[in-house]
């Protein structure tokens, strides 16, 4: 019985620690603004430094909700892969966290070009 609830005890923790581990990541990486080797880094609160160095993705609309971005106050500002994306209220961060590759794909797609 001990090995039963040892060996499902490692199973769940395997499955579950992972998945936390990712999650504390982004939270930390997001509430500190730390920049990070990795090229999938999600910072949802950027520094100013941060913001200079990134590549503005130039998105017209929110990916996450279709609105003009400064229609609803000034604009929020992420950074993922190395691009910043404007999203249109302090609500979308969340969101645009739940699936970036996603919405960065929507706000490339959504750009206007630099003259």
């Amino acid at each position: 019985m001990r090995k039963l609830v040892l060996v499902l005890s490692l199973l769940i923790s395997a499955i579950l620690l992972p998945s936390c581990r990712d999650s504390r990541e982004v939270q930390s990486a997001a509430a500190v603004g730390a920049p990070s080797k990795s090229d999938t880094l999600l910072v949802l609160k950027p520094t100013p430094e941060q913001l200079a160095k990134a590549v503005a993705a130039h998105n017209v609309h929110c990916p996450t909700d279709g609105e003009k971005i400064g229609s609803m106050g000034p604009a929020i500002p992420v950074i993922y892969k190395g691009r910043t994306v404007l999203l249109c209220c302090p609500n979308c961060p969340k969101e645009f966290a739940a699936d970036p590759d996603k919405y960065l794909a929507v706000a490339l797609a959504d750009t206007v070009q630099e003259k």
